[in-house]
């Protein structure tokens, strides 16, 4: 009995891609074998060939075409020549599918035998296309690990066509390593994420209940995916919120850079300047304590207005300064006697007083020499200048009261330097206190005004969850309240501080309890290096350039979704072992994305035109082999819906909610 599976025979090989002749019966688009109705012959169908020794090389059909042939079987002795339609099959060669010893089927993307001329091709049975999606690749085995339970086979969705099979995908490769989720607006981005996650904690059961997934969502759509419906917040202008609640990022996170970049400090003049504040006002803390710190912040600010309201400072106003700036300086262990004698006669007169202080310049030396000794003091309480430049770097707490007194900016220069670079300081410190005045800024100076004050690193940690077994699997950092300035800075940050608390792990211990970092809209934030770039986003594209490096290794992955992955940074996208395409349509993007993806889906890939809502082409190191699949739906899904004009038009009975649009602004009264 003829094999019902085989189709056609192969005419021609080409590397590894072949033709198949098919069949004159082979008619229809659909087969009738043993296992059912399966597809026979159509675009994305699969074929096997028979290589011997129970190996079946597989591979895709990708075009299809029909010319016209001689029929010479007719026999006939006249000259008349018949004409018969010949009809080819064209077939991207995939892998091998082998048996193991256990019986059990594996696929190979390794071929080392080609089929031949002539050999049959069949419709790939059940048991062979089981092995094909059902069975993915298993990655990441830990050298001390016994058994196969350190994988599982994550279910993403059905083969188009195919609602009845499925497609799985290494749940360790996929959430380990940066995976790329790209398509049109309306094609699926946010449904994908969110299923993916979803089924990802799912498949946990009642394990692992700590962080691991944070999302970094600039359109606050993910809240109904993963939120409980009694964790719906109210979103009011330029804040962040944790899972429902009102967050910050507080402004002593930045680094040396951060904090340049942020005040656009310039680089001969301001920055070296900026940068030794930053880790004074930042080592001050640490090796004095906190209310010693700011005693000796508050004397250099008072002898500093002393000193600029000294040429026309009443005789009673001189006296005050006095004794504020020692009251500052009891527990300093300074010498305060030559300051404090100079204003001996001015303490006694009456208060209506109007003289102006007559030994100005003997108050002047003595005051400068104070400031000089209040310097030095703070200085020794730190280490040498490496250790300066690491502290600046480091998230130590600054009171907030020292971020809103800009003269403090002088203490990391020289009393003869200070009148060299006066007029860049002076620059530096207004725009310093227009950046704390913008109210844009605001969840970067919370940190003292929440209801739980943040103080510490660990204070801001634990917001997470971290450091609990019990949390929230899945952090929604949600800054879709943020101007499209502030934004860069407060994504960098999160990205740049989750991969730096992990950096000081002990080798050891970098791959237990591993993070996934969601990039939600990445375009916006994580772009290709420009020339015309402000400082925000290049210190974003950096952060994220490094995890998409060294996060690996430190377990830290990305997942980025975007709807230009050519607006996304090559070095990031290059870092990507797994991508998912939902539809584009842009031709610089496909033009894009054809150029960094491996060569045997690139042929998929012309369909990515065409694909429908929900629906992308897969392929990375997760999958065994690209294929189109129809994913799974998310339960819940996020904020995300296509508006629906005519429902909505024909039906609505209220007006447009235009006082809660202006309240959400900022802008009521």
């Amino acid at each position: 009995m003829e094999n019902p599976r085989i189709v056609g025979h192969i005419v021609a090989v080409q590397g590894f891609r072949v033709k198949v002749e098919l069949l004159p019966e082979t008619k229809s688009a659909l087969r009738v074998t043993v296992d059912g109705a399966q597809v026979a012959i159509a675009i994305n169908a699969y074929l096997t060939f028979s290589i011997g020794a129970g190996q079946v090389v597989i591979g895709i059909i990708t075009d299809l075409e029909a010319r016209e042939s001689f029929d010479t079987s007719s026999g006939d002795e006249l000259t008349l020549e018949l004409m018969k339609p010949r009809r080819v099959a064209n077939v991207q060669l995939l892998g091998t599918i082998e048996r193991e010893t256990s019986g059990r089927l594996v696929f190979s993307p390794g071929i080392t035998i080609l089929p031949t001329l002539d050999a049959a091709a069949e419709i790939g049975a059940p048991i062979i296309m089981k092995a094909l999606f059902e069975t993915p690749p298993r990655r990441n085995k830990p050298d001390d690990h016994q058994g196969d339970d350190f994988d599982f086979d994550l279910r993403v969705g059905s083969p188009t066509g195919q609602a009845g099979s499925s497609v799985k995908a290494s749940y360790n490769d996929l959430f380990s390593r940066p995976l790329a989720i790209v398509g049109n607006t309306g094609s699926g981005k946010s449904y994908t994420v969110s299923s993916l996650i979803q089924k990802a904690m799912a498949a946990l059961g009642a394990a692992g209940n700590e962080p691991h997934i944070f999302i970094i969502d600039i359109n606050g759509e993910y809240g109904r995916a993963f939120l409980s419906t009694a964790s719906t917040h109210e979103r009011k202008p330029d804040r962040i919120y944790l899972n429902g609640n009102e967050f910050g990022i507080p402004l002593w996170f930045f680094n040396a850079e951060e904090i340049c970049a942020w005040l656009s400090a310039s680089e001969q003049t301001q920055e070296p300047v900026l940068k030794d504040w930053w880790a004074i006002a930042k080592a001050g803390n640490q090796a004095l304590g906190s209310a010693a710190t700011n005693s000796l912040q508050s004397a250099l600010s008072s002898i500093e207005t002393l000193l600029a309201e000294l040429p026309s400072l009443k005789r009673k106003s001189a006296a005050s300064y006095s004794d504020a700036i020692a009251g500052y300086l009891q527990n300093a262990g300074l010498d305060l006697t030559p300051f404090v004698d100079l204003f001996d006669s001015h303490r006694g007169v009456d208060k209506y007083n109007t003289e102006v202080v007559t030994n100005q310049a003997e108050i002047l030396a003595a005051a400068t020499d104070l400031s000089d000794k209040i310097r030095v003091l703070i200085s020794e309480n730190m280490a040498v200048a490496e250790t300066l430049v690491r502290t600046a770097d480091s998230p130590l707490f600054i009171a907030k009261a020292m971020l809103r007194d800009p003269t403090l900016i002088n203490r990391s220069v020289s009393r003869e330097d200070t009148f060299r670079v006066e007029a860049h300081l002076t620059t530096l410190k207004l725009r310093l206190k227009t950046r704390i005045d913008d109210r844009r800024w605001r969840a970067f100076l919370n940190y003292e005004d929440q209801e739980t004050p943040v103080s510490s690193l660990e204070d801001w940690l634990s917001q997470f969850g971290l450091g609990k077994q019990t949390g929230p699997r899945v952090s929604i950092v949600d800054l879709s309240m943020l101007s499209h300035e502030v934004l860069p800075y407060a994504c960098s940050v999160v990205g740049r501080i989750l991969l730096e608390i992990r950096e000081v792990l002990r080798a050891a211990d970098r791959y237990k309890h591993p993070w996934v970092l969601v990039l939600e809209e990445a375009h916006n934030y994580a772009r290709p290096a420009r020339a015309d770039e402000d400082r925000g986003q290049t210190l974003s594209r950096l952060a994220f350039e490094r995890i998409a490096k060294e996060g690996r290794k430190f377990g830290l992955s990305l997942i980025i979704a975007s709807q230009r992955p050519s607006e996304i940074s090559p070095t990031i996208i290059s870092q990507c072992a797994n991508f998912i395409s939902h539809r584009l349509q842009n031709p610089d993007d496909i033009d894009h994305f054809r150029r960094i993806i491996p060569l045997q889906a690139r042929r998929l890939l012309d369909q990515v035109t065409i694909l429908s809502a929900g629906e992308a082409i897969v392929f990375g190191s997760a999958f065994h082999i690209p294929t189109r699949v129809q994913f799974d739906r998310p339960q819940p899904g996020p904020w995300s819906q296509t508006a629906a004009p005519y429902l909505e038009w024909t039906t609505e009975t209220d007006a447009f909610d235009l006082k809660a649009a202006i309240e959400a602004w900022g802008l009521s009264s």
